[in-house]
């Protein structure tokens, strides 16, 4: 079996920047705020990060639990969550791949905004696609969301660098500009990432903080084949969080699958 070791530090660095980062996105909070109001709790946030949709959800009174390997992500969930009255919810520093709660009877897990790309081999994918289905009741359904590998769009960016966002911090005053440079790697399904942050403040002063990752990315075929064999069946594939059908030149691949019932 193929695996690596995540390394929880790089995902630390982004925390400064990572809700600014998806300051524009909502349609997967209000998407997944209404399949959870369907479907009911308790949930599961796989990837949970800084509680961007952890919170809200947490705040309209779900019964809900976050995983993840990041210190540094989950200290600033634990502060989202202590400024809304009456909005609580268990946060756990684990591994996706072998996290095991006391409970096993989740009505609706879901893992959000590319992050089982993070684990770069398909082994390791699949161990945290098994190890969410282990967390299910029966009947219970998994929402995974994956950026669509549209291969003219990977290979239009391919080594170049380039300003990929900016915006103003309101807790320094500093302009921070954000740049991307990907290389691809066909072969293994890889697309390395870094990330340059860089602020620039009203003295003058400057500061850059580089954030390296790699992301292993999914075919539709096999994204689904991993959730059969995690024991799941696929009921639905989107290719946006308003329902749109899954089709080429959609930004994400978005697969839906529920448990069996025993």
């Amino acid at each position: 079996m193929h695996t690596t070791q995540p390394d929880s530090t790089i995902f630390d660095r982004f925390a400064r920047f990572y809700d600014s980062d998806y300051r524009d996105d909502a349609d997967d909070i209000e998407a997944v705020a209404m399949l959870a109001t369907e479907w009911g709790d308790p949930l599961l946030e796989l990837g949970c990060g800084t509680g961007r949709v952890l919170a809200p959800l947490a705040a309209a009174g779900h019964d809900i639990t976050g995983v993840d390997i990041s210190p540094a992500l989950l200290a600033q969930a634990a502060d989202k969550l202590a400024q809304q009255e009456r909005a609580s919810a268990r946060l756990i520093e684990a591994d996706l791949r072998t996290f095991d709660l006391p409970r096993k009877d989740f009505a609706f897990a879901f893992c959000l905004s590319n992050t089982l790309m993070h684990l770069t081999t398909a082994d390791d994918q699949l161990a945290a696609l098994c190890n969410a289905a282990r967390h299910l009741r029966p009947g219970g359904r998994l929402l995974l969301d994956l950026f669509n590998p549209d291969l003219p769009r990977l290979l239009a960016v391919d080594g170049l660098m380039e300003l990929a966002d900016r915006w103003q911090d309101e807790s320094t005053g500093a302009e921070v500009l954000k740049w991307s440079v990907r290389r691809l790697d066909l072969a293994e399904q890889l697309q390395e990432t870094l990330f340059i942050y860089e602020e620039i403040f009203a003295d003058g002063r400057t500061q850059r903080t580089t954030c390296p990752f790699t992301l292993r990315f999914l075919w539709r075929s096999e994204a689904e084949l991993m959730l059969r064999f995690a024991g799941l069946v696929v009921e639905e594939v989107w290719g946006d969080f308003e329902a749109a059908p899954y089709a080429d030149g959609c930004d994400h691949l978005i697969l839906i699958a529920r448990k069996p019932n025993v």
